[in-house]
């Protein structure tokens, strides 16, 4: 997607907003994060490009519809849901991964020193690295998964460093591994004072965004080594359908309490219940998995896209 692409589709969702939502340019300013004037310079390049007809000529229209259905339904401050691209070999990640890259910009990009804390996946990797360079050294981003697998190979799906690179912020990692060995290594390791110290910092994150996880033999938990397959069979036996933080749930949103649970070594979600925690997340197999998300409460923002939307609408 080139700019012009990007450009029209902000104009699509500006139009759909005005001309079938009904929202007036100060409310569309607020949604989109952008000034009054950049609303009615959008409204006039969808009008230039044939955009505003009876309907929306757009495909955005759809995802805009599902947006507002999400976001009403489970109360979120924002749900963006991106439009699918038959035929692309990675569905809609690109979208996604732009889409996502413009809410983490808005923050990153003021002057005020921002702490902001980063969850781990294919579309949390690819969102930062879509964020534009740009010097902020005040910055500091902090990780609120374990960087390492039990064999000691590296998470390749964290975002921190690649972030703190493009700012030049601080970069905090958590050091050690999604699950832990056994209940004492977790304890040993929560005991330290540099996993206390990252702690403190993540506490004091204006927002997050995380990965949403599948359970299942696709699982990310189990396909880069964060879990045993036998672990994953327990947790298919206790109807686990997704993951945030590496926190196994059901499928309405409750976390299952079962020997891996005890042994997860990322911050608690209920910590983070009060800082805006917002998902990254798309595809129709994920889907189960975020509308866990959802139901849960867990979630304040969402970045997705159709085919995932769409089967949350029809579950809700």
């Amino acid at each position: 997607m080139d700019k012009f692409e990007v450009k029209l589709d902000q104009a699509a969702r500006a139009a759909w907003m005005s001309f079938v939502g009904g929202m007036t340019q100060d409310e569309i300013a607020q949604q989109l994060g952008i000034s009054r004037p950049g609303v009615q310079r959008l409204l006039a390049l969808a009008r230039q490009e044939g955009l505003v007809k009876v309907h929306i000529d757009h495909p955005i229209s759809a995802c805009m519809a599902m947006s507002k259905a999400i976001r009403d339904r489970f109360g979120l401050d924002y749900c963006d849901v991106v439009p699918a691209e038959p035929g692309a070999a990675d569905g809609s990640a690109h979208y996604l991964a732009i889409a996502a890259a413009e809410r983490i910009a808005r923050l990153v990009e003021r002057a005020e020193p921002l702490t902001l804390s980063l969850g781990t996946g294919r579309a949390v990797r690819a969102s930062v690295e879509a964020v534009s360079r740009t010097e902020r050294p005040q910055h500091r981003f902090v990780s609120l998964v374990g960087n390492v697998a039990r064999d000691g190979s590296s998470n390749r799906y964290d975002g921190v460093m690649v972030l703190a690179d493009k700012t030049g912020g601080e970069r905090f990692l958590l050091p050690a591994p999604v699950v832990a060995n056994s209940v004492k290594e977790k304890d040993a390791l929560h005991a330290q004072h540099l996993f206390q110290a990252i702690t403190g910092v993540a506490r004091q994150a204006e927002a997050a965004f995380i990965g949403v996880g599948q359970i299942n033999r696709r699982a990310t938990l189990f396909q880069d080594h964060f879990i045993t397959e036998g672990e994953l069979d327990e947790l298919l036996d206790r109807q686990a359908v997704g993951e945030l933080l590496g926190w196994p749930m059901d499928a309405n949103g409750q976390l299952i309490d079962c020997s891996i649970t005890r042994r997860v070594t990322s911050l608690p979600l209920a910590m983070l219940i009060d800082q805006p925690l917002v998902a990254l997340a798309g595809g129709h197999d994920k889907g189960p998995a975020i509308l866990a998300s959802l139901r849960g409460g867990w979630l304040k923002g969402l970045v997705t896209d159709e085919s995932a939307a769409r089967y949350i609408v029809e579950s809700m």
